[in-house]
């Protein structure tokens, strides 16, 4: 390690394993550089130039002799004992002087621009390379412009850590900086400066006992290196719970420490089954929970020391890649929420990743459906009634607020008929209602039902049936309440977890519901024949005019500004009339049975009624079998 003699002012050189001797005690100074023309530099002791009308030549001269009086027989000062000209000796220096300060007898700390300013006021306390020099050292003292002793590092602790945010363990080595969490630490050195972009990152080496290479020009690029190395050697939650600002999406690693500010309660808790990083991409498995349409919430292994009961969680958007996200801000402050950790038993695990420098938009979705065309069998005699879980101006749109999930929205054909008729098995293959909802992966989900029946309201009590006055006034109504009792129940999303039976010409609509899913990357054209139903749910740009038939599901455009919608079309197509095929179907079926039966009697076999019954039963059963309908039950 190369010094200063205290005496001499030359340079000496002194192995690494003799500086634990007494006798080489020495001193570091920290301090506000100056302009380079007015600073001692290596070249000038090196070279043995005359440099005392410099500037720096007093700023070198009193800290030498403050530190021979304090028993130091050398020197080390960042602006002459570096030789900045050789690369390999710059990255040594860089990646050592965290330890250099550290095992430093005394570090001198001068404050140039005091008493002129405050003590707390000092430029010295924004720039970045003066936080390792202030956390390193055992010993510390501050001396003003004259060389006249301020105070040491203990005696001011407790301002300092009021100062700084930096705890006073850490100022008073009671602890190591390894003990507060990566928020914490980086938010330390939100608020400082460096004159190189790239030294914000590398003056933090130290602090997180890091090493890695300098690469000076690739700006930002050196903070994001530096992030990838500590995750390589921890698995610390809080690098990820940095607030975002005004970007609409971004990765989970900072762009800077500026990002850290107001992070300095934000604490790790166990939990965390680490991350990976791989070809560009950062791998992580956190508990999440549907938020908007598209977009997660996910919660990190971490929380705030304000907030013990809760956990810090972040939104995390879609991308058109199946398991590929962004993180997204979602309107809320630095796209941050803080979770009550009593609501997150059963969330689901997922595996995110996320691309370390995202170029790609997340999928811009209306967290909800439009209904372009709902014309079922027997429209023409019904008027389609819309009630949206959140009223809109627009009611051929179904929408849901961020935040909320599952049902959106119920459709009711309102005809003529008395509908309501809890026992009617006429007109089985009417369409009469419908809703509309997501599952927790986003895939569409619809509900086709006969009667108010089964899952179209979810009944706690099954004898408690609303009338249709009750339906007719507490849903459709304008100033309906929306906390009565029937919408909630309307609104409840247990239907979408459930299956429905299927409709077939030959055994008919058992249960009158059935209900269809919808695979959110696909979408679904098709129709179900039992019902004479054409059934389109496509992604397509959002109050977008009828399209042909030849339409196909469209992602988000990452160039464009235009939201996307799931949209329905719902028509009657050309066949025969279902129920009666069905009634055609049963008298050939009773036909077929009963010259069975003759048969049997006549070569003189038993012939026993039950047989007929059971097998009757059993082609009941099958028709009821429940299944959640696909694409592969559509023509």
């Amino acid at each position: 390690m190369r010094f200063i003699n205290a005496g001499t002012l030359e340079f000496v050189y002194v192995p690494d394993s003799d500086l634990s001797f007494e006798e080489n005690k020495y001193a570091v100074l920290s301090h506000r550089w100056g302009a380079a023309r007015d600073e001692v530099l290596f070249q000038d002791i090196e070279e043995c130039r005359e440099y005392s009308h410099k500037k720096g030549f007093a700023k070198l001269k009193g800290f030498c002799d403050l530190a021979s009086r304090s028993g130091c027989r050398y020197c080390w000062i960042d602006t002459c004992c570096i030789n900045k000209g050789d690369a390999m000796e710059m990255n040594e220096a860089i990646n050592s002087m965290y330890r250099w300060y550290e095992e430093s007898y005394i570090c001198i700390i001068y404050l140039e621009d005091v008493p002129t300013q405050p003590l707390f006021d000092s430029v010295w306390f924004d720039r970045g390379w003066t936080l390792q020099e202030l956390i390193a050292p055992k010993e510390a003292n501050f001396y003003d412009q004259n060389w006249q002793f301020i105070a040491s590092k203990r005696e001011l602790s407790q301002d300092l850590s009021t100062k700084t945010s930096i705890p006073e363990t850490v100022l008073n080595h009671t602890i190591q900086p390894s003990a507060c969490s990566i928020a914490q630490r980086m938010s330390w050195a939100a608020n400082r400066e460096t004159t190189r972009v790239e030294d914000r990152a590398y003056s933090l080496l130290g602090i997180f006992t890091i090493s890695m290479p300098q690469i000076y020009g690739e700006r930002e690029m050196a903070f994001l290196r530096l992030q990838r190395a500590i995750i390589q050697q921890s698995k610390d939650e809080t690098i990820f719970a940095w607030p975002m600002s005004d970007e609409p999406y971004t990765g989970l690693l900072a762009r800077s420490p500026s990002n850290f500010a107001g992070c300095n309660d934000v604490i790790s808790i166990r939990g965390s089954s680490g991350f990976s990083e791989a070809n560009g991409e950062l791998s992580i498995k956190l508990r999440t929970f549907p938020y908007g349409m598209e977009t997660y919430c996910a919660l990190l292994n971490c929380t705030r020391e304000t907030l013990p009961d809760a956990r810090v969680s972040i939104f995390l958007g879609r991308l058109s890649t199946a398991g590929e996200y962004v993180r997204v801000k979602k309107a809320k402050p630095g796209g941050q929420v803080m979770v009550p950790t009593s609501n997150i038993s059963g969330l689901t695990e997922r595996l995110i990743r996320v691309s370390l420098t995202p170029n790609e938009a997340p999928l811009n979705r209306i967290h909800g459906f439009r209904l372009r065309c709902i014309e079922p069998p027997g429209h023409t005699a019904c008027q389609a009634r819309v009630l949206s879980k959140y009223g809109t101006m627009d009611d051929t749109l179904l929408c849901l607020a961020d935040g909320d999930q599952g049902t959106a929205g119920v459709v009711y054909m309102e005809g003529p008929e008395h509908f309501y008729n809890w026992n009617s098995s006429a007109e089985w293959s009417k369409v009469r209602w419908l809703k509309f909802g997501f599952d927790e992966e986003f895939n569409p989900t619809i509900l086709l039902g006969n009667g108010m029946r089964d899952y179209v309201v979810d009944r706690g009590d099954p004898t408690r049936k609303p009338t249709s006055e009750q339906v007719q006034q507490l849903m459709f109504k304008p100033d309906a309440e929306s906390t009565t009792e029937i919408r909630r129940q309307i609104f409840s999303n247990g239907w979408i977890a459930s299956k429905a039976g299927i409709p077939s010409r030959s055994r008919g609509w058992p249960r009158g519901v059935s209900i269809l899913k919808v695979d959110r990357e696909t979408g679904i054209k098709g129709c179900l024949q039992a019902l004479n139903l054409g059934i389109s749910v496509q992604v397509l740009p959002n109050s977008t005019p009828p399209q042909s038939s030849e339409d196909r599901p469209t992602m988000h455009d990452a160039s464009s500004n235009m939201s996307y919608v799931w949209t329905v079309d719902l028509t009657e197509v050309m066949g025969g009339d279902p129920e009666s095929e069905l009634r055609e179907l049963e008298k050939q079926e009773e036909k077929a049975d009963m010259i069975e039966s003759c048969c049997l009697c006549f070569f003189g076999r038993s012939c026993d009624g039950g047989d007929m019954d059971e097998r009757m039963s059993q082609r009941r059963q099958a028709a009821s079998q429940t299944k959640v309908l696909g694409a592969e039950d559509l023509s």
